[in-house]
């Protein structure tokens, strides 16, 4: 044999040992556990972390008057699909507020790094509608036609919105995610 044909061997060598390594660590993996999945939380205990959430969000009382309370509050939890990964929620809920009408609250959730996180809200009063995304608000009054925007830090320092987003937001959740 002369150097050409060492060298093609030695080459030919050497892929099947990259090959038999390969093959040996997707045996091995698939052998050891999968030790993040081990300390997932169960579907039941995401659950139960989320209907938590709810019961807290229940006793909430957000403005100066003690009239201002949650009541037939209701949730859904959606489990992981093909299209989404995460677990969404939704709480929904009437507001008895000093008012004539019934307002309505929507909160919407997803279950991401281990954690549950408000993204969104509505609520819907008989003067003002609020929306909520995120950390951002803006309202929509009916008495002057106009809609006032800003962020959560900035209303809760002025302490003039009454809405049930932000003690949800601050309060029960830590800035919108679960403690």
């Amino acid at each position: 044999m002369n150097n050409k044909q060492w060298r093609s061997l030695a080459k030919i060598f050497l892929i099947c040992v990259v090959c038999v390594g390969i093959t040996f660590l997707n045996t091995l993996n698939t052998l050891i556990p999968d030790v993040s999945a081990a300390s997932e939380p169960s579907s039941s205990q995401i659950v139960d972390r989320f209907e938590n959430i709810k019961t807290k969000m229940a006793k909430l009382r957000f403005c100066y008057n003690e009239s201002c309370f949650y009541r037939n509050v209701t949730s859904k939890v959606i489990p992981p699909t093909s299209t989404n990964p995460h677990y969404t929620a939704e709480i929904s809920a009437a507001v008895s507020r000093p008012s004539s009408n019934p307002d309505l609250a929507d909160y919407h959730f997803v279950y991401d790094g281990d954690r549950w996180q408000l993204i969104k809200g509505e609520e819907f009063t008989d003067v003002a509608d609020y929306v909520f995304i995120g950390d951002r608000y803006e309202i929509y009054s009916v008495h002057n036609s106009h809609t006032l925007r800003g962020n959560l830090d900035k209303a809760k320092e002025d302490g003039g919105i009454k809405s049930g987003y932000l003690p949800l937001y601050f309060d029960v959740l830590d800035r919108g995610i679960e403690r």
